[in-house]
Order: structure tokens, then sequence, then C-alpha cells
């Protein structure tokens, strides 16, 4: 005899339907932003950024893409190199966050200027600016949305005139964007701990990675 639907316990009828949620949800999403697998990344830059400057303009270095991002936290490392001339390194500026184009919220913001520079002779080389973002996007099952991104946002605070053109930092695509879970670095922050170069230490005392 066939067991009528209306008999199922009310609690089996749950948990079935929460199951069908799921596997709905798991045929939805892409297979991205799994540990170690880096996420897609567009760049507009050129190596020197480019922008009005003015604390009233904000630029875009690129665009990252985020749908099916299932970690709470992602690591991102930006090069950047200060421009050299003969008359040492020029009084530049530039200001660097990330912005999530979901919720709109923003990492803690890091000004890049002529003091971020090695020391020389090392001089005008490339250093890169990390990020450990316990970010608020949504992920997993009741995330909703088709489509996620996170946005490298910048304001051009300082240029100079060098030989009829117009520099600034130098700023190009991340080495490093991947997510990871909550809890595997001691550097990650909701602000996302901006920070030059930045070592990140895994919490399970191995040793030191990215620095």
């Amino acid at each position: 005899m066939a067991i009528q639907a209306n008999a199922l316990p009310p609690s089996l009828v749950a948990e079935l339907n929460e199951l069908k949620r799921r596997m709905t949800a798991l045929e939805r999403k892409p297979k991205l932003g799994s540990v170690n697998q880096p996420m897609p990344f567009s760049s507009y830059q050129s190596p020197s950024v480019e922008g009005t400057v003015g604390p009233e303009y904000t630029h875009t270095l690129g665009l990252i893409n985020t749908t099916g991002l299932n970690q709470p936290v992602v690591i991102m490392q930006v090069p950047f190199h200060l421009p050299w001339t003969s008359s040492g390194i020029p009084d530049v500026s530039v200001t660097v966050w990330i912005r999530d184009l979901i919720t709109d919220g923003k990492t803690r913001e890091f000004t890049i200027d002529k003091t971020s520079d090695f020391p020389p002779p090392d001089n005008g080389f490339t250093r890169r600016l990390t990020f450990s973002w316990i970010h608020p996007q949504p992920i997993g099952f009741d995330d909703p949305n088709e489509w996620k991104g996170f946005v490298i946002n910048y304001r051009v605070n300082k240029r100079q005139t060098v030989d009829g053109e117009s520099i600034t930092v130098g700023m190009g695509a991340p080495h490093l964007v991947t997510g990871v879970p909550l809890g595997t670095y001691v550097e990650e922050n909701t602000d996302g701990n901006p920070r030059i170069d930045g070592m990140l230490t895994p919490t399970d005392g191995g040793p030191a990675q990215w620095g």
C-alpha cells in the first residue's frame, strides 16, 4: 500500500523541504571561491592610476567577481610601486579600500604615499597592499544572489608632473584573491586589516605565508 503524503509526520515533511531547498541552492551556485582558489579579476588601469585629484572623486581600480564565494574571509594583495625620478620619489599619494557591492560595506581605507616605498637602495620596486577581510557578503545556502562582487576603490590625493606627464602611485591587478574559512589567519579582521606586504600567520601555528 502506497504511503500517502499527508500521512507523513510534519517534522519529516519539513526536513524533506529543507533538503530540497539546499539541493536547489547547490545546483544554482557556481563552484567558485573555494579555499585557495583564485577568483576572477578584471583591471581597468594603467600602471600609474588614473583619476582626478580630490576627496570628492572616487575611482575604480577593478572588479572582483565573487559569485559563488562560499568563505567568510577574503585575502587580497594589490601590487603597487612609487614612481622614481632623477630628483627622488615624487610627492604622490592614493587612498585604497575594498567595497562590497551587495551590502555596500567596505574595508578601512589605507593611504599609500612616498613613505610607503622600500628604503634605499630598493626604493621603486613593487610592494603589496594586503587585505584580510571578514567581509559582509551573504554566503551559504541562504544566499539568494545570482551575482556578487567586490570593487577596489581609490582616491588620488596627490599627483606630480614629471617631464610633462602627470603621475601618481602605480597599482596593478592583485597577486592573490582567495576565500578562506574564518579563523585561518591571525590577521583576519572586519575592517580588512590593510597593511603593506602583510605576512599571514596561520592560527594552527604553521609558518607565516605570503610575506
